[in-house]
């Protein structure tokens, strides 16, 4: 397992030095390209500097003024008053997806985290450690970053997409560390044993695969909430790509989460429809469902795996304080650069809620 961690953040590492990426294909040319697509973008999308001369994606075009003005915005308009209520009396339908949500990602509460720190290392000046704990059927791993003092510090939970690692995030981790805010980001399912990929044409394997990571996600909040130098009152979550679809699912399950961004993601999944599976609900739906939370939603303006349609099917869905803030370029292009708006943005208001 570790010889894989450390093959996955070798090639993470290679992908933000910048070694060229595949370029992606268009979601017109049909689901075998789009497979395509997203095996080929998978260093590009955790980070990988963006390709020169991307080809076109085929989504809208879009005038440079519209690109301007949709670019991103100070994220404080997003920020929801001290305190959120809880709807008292969810509509039928909302009950019923609430429910679906309950039995398709039920876990045991009880069943022992099993957290471990199993090594530690130095980014961007501050200690990070690597840690292991007791997921859905599996041995999640991660790195955890903690600030100095008896705390309780606020906490965010990261969400890597499809092929990334937790590394991928250190930089953001470690400046949330100076901020005095706490932070764990997890390996995704598909690149820890027993693997679960979202990429498939068989509906039930993407299902499956959206619920061992929300499974996990879940065991990763019971871990932050657990810590006594954690605040379990003020919790955040950033999902990115492949963990920004299913933080809506999270946001479904009423997660104990109260400030989420879901960036690069859309509704709709990139490959086979995991819809189709009986009880599984989309983000969209999910999210719907969500009680006090507030949203911060990233997007690229040419993203070729999640369309402005999807993106904004996904934003309108979720209910309460919220905001959609649109990039120039690809999947994570922003994300990716060192300085990147994305990032920016997202950390300004993560900092400034929590």
């Amino acid at each position: 397992m570790k010889g894989e961690k450390s093959r996955r953040r070798r090639a993470w590492q290679s992908a933000r030095r910048g070694l060229p990426a595949a370029a992606a294909s268009t979601r017109a040319a049909g689901i075998a390209v789009v497979l395509t697509a997203v095996l080929a973008l998978t260093l590009a999308a955790c980070g990988g500097q963006p390709s020169p001369g991307a080809p076109a994606t085929g989504l809208p075009a879009l005038s440079a003024a519209a690109s301007a003005s949709s670019s991103a915005a100070s994220p404080a308009e997003a920020t929801p008053s001290p305190s959120l209520s809880r709807a008292a009396s969810p509509a039928p339908g909302d009950a019923a997806t609430s429910a679906a949500l309950r039995r398709l990602s039920a876990y045991d509460t009880a069943e022992p985290l099993g957290f471990r720190v199993t090594g530690s290392s130095e980014a961007g000046g501050v200690r990070i450690r690597d840690i292991s704990y007791r997921g859905s059927g599996a041995t999640v791993t991660g790195i955890l970053s903690l600030p100095a003092g008896r705390g309780p510090f606020p906490a965010v939970l990261y969400a890597p997409g499809v092929g990334c690692v937790s590394s991928m995030f250190e930089p953001d981790i470690s400046a949330l560390q100076r901020a005095g805010i706490a932070a764990l980001a997890i390996d995704p399912p598909d690149g820890r044993p027993p693997h679960a990929s979202p990429v498939s044409l068989d509906p039930a394997v993407v299902a499956a695969a959206h619920v061992r990571y929300v499974k996990d996600l879940r065991r990763g909040l019971d871990l932050l909430a657990s810590l006594p130098r954690v605040d379990p009152d003020r919790l955040g979550y950033v999902g990115y790509s492949w963990g920004g679809y299913v933080g809506g699912l999270l946001a479904g399950l009423d997660a104990p989460v109260k400030y989420y961004v879901l960036t690069y993601a859309g509704a709709d999944w990139v490959s086979a429809d995991p819809a189709q599976v009986n009880g599984f609900e989309d983000p969209a739906a999910a999210v719907a469902v969500s009680r006090a939370a507030a949203f911060l939603f990233q997007a690229g303006v040419d993203d070729p795996l999640f369309s402005r349609a999807s993106v904004t099917r996904y934003y309108d869905a979720a209910p309460g304080p919220k905001r959609l803030q649109w990039f120039p370029g690809g999947h994570g292009d922003l994300w990716s650069l060192p300085t990147g708006k994305a990032i920016e943005s997202h950390r300004d208001w993560l900092r400034k809620n929590l």
